[in-house]
């Protein structure tokens, strides 16, 4: 875990902070969004048997002829409602729970009140610790380089064993998004141009790198590049635009 990054640092938003600085609370719902990510992996890799995929990994025949060694369809249909059956009542005992206001919703704007969880470093969907929509991505500050690792696994996969390049697009979005930082202003994504030089693997730690280049009135400009194995597998650069109000978000001004 990375340390925190400073408190005058604009970029903060996005940056991990050292869980000595956080509630108990807090971690321990960092530990159940882990298990749900899990849990969605587990459920996506489950095997339904009504393909024949040949020898497992142990080397024994998981089909004969088309039809299961071991359980039947039956079986396996009864073990996967028994399976959701609780999953529903997990998610309904969680839903009961009391939740983050949400102006949408509620009408309440608790941005000021709940500080922390409107932070990217806990909402976003490429590197939020409390979203469990997002891969396992972490994010620090190197200077003015912004670094990042990830690690693909299965839920991700695009061309087989690879991960989408849908993916890769977005943690470049992410990353150079927090890396204008440096600038001293943020501005949303105006273009984003992408050059995959090979495919990215699953299972392989993907490091991340960005920074800021130059500023032009309103525009931000920005890089990044990405390696698996310390291998290039993609780059990009980036225009951010920041609002005529000279505003966005974390409490940052022009």
């Amino acid at each position: 875990m990375t340390e925190a990054a400073p408190k005058d640092d604009v970029r903060r938003a996005w940056l991990d902070e050292d869980e000595a600085n956080l509630s108990a609370a807090r971690v321990a719902k960092h530990r159940l969004v882990e298990q749900v990510r899990r849990l969605v992996d587990a459920t996506f890799q489950l095997d339904t048997g009504d393909a024949d995929y040949g020898p497992r990994r142990d080397g024994a025949l998981a089909w004969e002829d088309g039809e299961p060694s071991a359980a039947t369809d039956t079986d396996r249909a009864a073990g996967f409602m028994a399976l959701a059956a609780e999953a529903e009542a997990l998610a309904d005992r969680i839903g009961e729970l009391p939740r983050i206001p949400r102006a949408e919703i509620d009408g309440a704007n608790v941005s000021l009140a709940r500080r922390h969880d409107t932070l990217l470093v806990e909402r976003s969907p490429i590197n939020g610790r409390s979203n469990p929509l997002a891969p396992p991505v972490r994010m620090w500050a190197d200077g003015e380089v912004i670094r990042g690792e990830a690690f693909f696994t299965a839920p991700y996969e695009g061309p087989a064993g690879r991960v989408h390049g849908g993916w890769v697009a977005a943690c470049f979005d992410e990353l150079l998004g927090c890396a204008q930082g440096a600038s001293g202003a943020f501005g949303f994504t105006g273009t984003l141009t992408i050059t995959l030089r090979r495919a990215t693997p699953l299972y392989t730690k993907i490091t991340y790198e960005a920074g800021f280049s130059h500023r032009e009135g309103r525009k931000i400009h920005g890089w990044g590049r990405c390696y698996a194995d310390g291998v290039l597998t993609a780059e990009a650069s980036g225009v951010f635009v920041v609002p005529a109000a000279g505003r966005i978000g974390h409490g940052t001004a022009q």
